[in-house]
């Protein structure tokens, strides 16, 4: 409530990846994800949706207490950025980051 600044950093030292290649964690070729942006509650349209994603994936939380004032929000990304290589990060929008297809 007071400051919903947030970021979450996302590496390939999380996967079998790096140490396949026999890359250090914090070797820029070990890549690396910086989403930055703000958790926002989300409003009466979405909740249906976020109450699905969360409850499929994580189940028992259906049954936490509701007195604990749970509430679903999302990550309002603003700034991206991508370190996989020597020589600096590299900068992604979140339109970019949105638009690529899997």
């Amino acid at each position: 409530q007071i400051n919903s600044n947030a970021s979450l950093t996302v590496s390939l030292a999380q996967t079998p990846y790096c140490k396949k290649h026999k890359y250090d964690p914090q070797n820029p070729l070990c890549a690396h994800i910086i989403f930055c942006g703000s958790i926002v509650k989300v409003n009466d349209s979405e909740a249906g949706l976020a109450k699905k994603a969360l409850f499929s994936r994580h189940p028992e939380m259906e049954s936490w207490p509701k007195d604990h004032n749970w509430f679903f929000a999302k990550f309002n990304i603003t700034n991206i950025w991508v370190l996989d290589y020597f020589g600096g990060l590299k900068i992604v929008t979140p339109e970019e980051y949105y638009s690529v297809k899997p």
